[in-house]
């Protein structure tokens, strides 16, 4: 996420919130909002199948909302990680940062799936290849959707949302959908006092009991500062969540060496399996 668009972002204030049901409505300003995500889709890369088409386990995958839209991105098959797929015991649904489509980041998260577990990435709509067009609301209402079906069919349930997509899997905690870890890193703590509807809100979306969470910010973080987003880590944390304020994290996968990014994942991953581990400890 570049920090020129996120400036844009926090500094235009028109407010016109749509009181219609369609999920592609505007709710952060009429002119605000589409200018913002096409500022952030037009800087994110062109979709490109080369980026993936070496990985093993990597398969595209789609979505279908219930308005009709198709969601595409890949999905990380469950792997020994000595060339096997193996049963997955659970998933990862991961939302990305914005700027970012899923053929970028899939690759990254080979460990994930060395764990037996199914990894989900889409292009929210209007990025990528994905149908619809850039709206807050609906990208909330589509992994609100994605994650409700993803539950139907996996015994554990693992949420991974970086910066916008941090905002995103807060809300569809803050809907009730179940889940037995989540990871929001480098996310801010409100948008209601840039123009945006106080419902959407991370912290109104915080649960009250978040020990399942772990929430990550990077104290050389130059797109999302302390004060965008201390305020969060700390609400999180006086309600039992773990948190982690990175001396050397930048903004995620922005991390100055391989090294730093490799200690921030180690640390996404260890947060999500270790409910499990700890089980299978005890058995």
């Amino acid at each position: 996420m570049s920090k020129y668009f996120i400036v844009i972002f926090l500094s235009l204030s028109i407010v016109l919130e749509s009181s219609a049901n369609d999920r592609e409505d505007t709710i952060c300003g009429f002119f605000k909002e589409p200018l913002l995500f096409w500022l952030w889709s037009s800087v994110a890369p062109n979709p490109n199948k080369i980026r993936v088409s070496h990985l093993n386990f990597v398969v595209p995958n789609e979505y279908k909302t219930s308005d009709g839209k198709i969601l595409r991105g890949y999905k990380y098959l469950s792997n020994d990680g000595k060339g096997r797929q193996t049963p997955a015991k659970g998933y990862v649904l991961m939302a990305l940062g914005n700027a970012m489509i899923s053929d970028q980041i899939i690759g990254h998260l080979r460990e994930f799936s060395e764990k037996h577990l199914d990894i989900y990435i889409y292009d929210y709509r209007g990025y990528g290849n994905s149908d619809g067009k850039r709206r807050i609301n609906a990208i909330i209402e589509d992994f609100k959707e994605i994650a409700a079906s993803l539950n139907e069919s996996y015994d554990r349930k693992l949420f991974y949302g970086i910066s916008l997509g941090g905002i995103v899997i807060l809300n569809v905690i803050g809907s009730g959908a179940e889940y037995d870890a989540a990871v929001i890193d480098s996310s801010p703590s409100l948008l209601s006092t840039y123009g945006c509807p106080k419902r959407i809100d991370p912290l109104a979306n915080l649960p009250q009991d978040a020990s399942k969470l772990l929430i990550i910010t990077g104290q050389k973080d130059s797109v999302l500062g302390k004060s965008m987003t201390s305020k969060l880590r700390e609400s999180a944390h006086a309600r039992g969540a773990k948190t982690v304020d990175g001396e050397n994290f930048s903004h995620p996968f922005m991390d100055r060496s391989s090294v730093v990014h490799n200690q921030r994942m180690e640390l996404v991953l260890k947060h999500l399996i270790a409910p499990e581990l700890e089980n299978n400890n005890k058995q």
